[in-house]
């Protein structure tokens, strides 16, 4: 059996994917909400182990009170199993922050990337808005965390 890969989720990513299924078109190829389900789809498959801290967790919680379909409710369930979500924060952030900034990756999203970042090996963050993503290829020379879109993660 393959190692799972590690991922962050962003919240806006998870917070696009927290409707209720019976109000959503069904599915087509190109739709945002499909994508991310299918994102989390991966996750409860466990192809991906979730990358957690105790700022993205709070950040999810403030902005989802209620989860609205059987996925994101699945999301938030595994956080607790061992096994499906590691803790991880990145200590170390001086210099860190330094070269976050000359990627040009957007300062409001630090805890995502400080949650990511792990001490040996590569892990992603599965993101949407674009001032993010664009720092993809730098942002994972300096720390190895890739930035993608839910389902463009290999």
């Amino acid at each position: 059996m393959r190692k799972a890969k590690k991922c962050a989720v962003d919240t806006r990513v998870l917070r696009g994917a927290n409707a209720p299924i019976e109000k959503v078109p069904n599915p087509l190829p190109d739709d945002a909400f499909w994508r991310r389900v299918g994102l989390l789809r991966r996750i409860h498959n466990r192809e991906f182990v979730v990358l957690i801290s105790k700022k993205l967790l709070n950040e999810y919680r403030q902005q989802i009170k209620s989860p609205w379909n059987d996925f994101v409710v699945g999301f938030f369930a595994l956080l607790d199993q061992e096994g499906r979500a590691e803790w991880n924060w990145q200590e170390r952030w001086r210099s860190e922050r330094d070269d976050a900034r000359s990627c040009h990756y957007p300062h409001e999203d630090d805890h995502v990337l400080r949650t990511a970042i792990l001490p040996e090996g590569e892990s992603t963050i599965a993101a949407e808005e674009h001032r993010m993503l664009v720092t993809d290829r730098c942002i994972h020379r300096r720390f190895s965390v890739h930035v993608r879109e839910p389902h463009k993660i290999p």
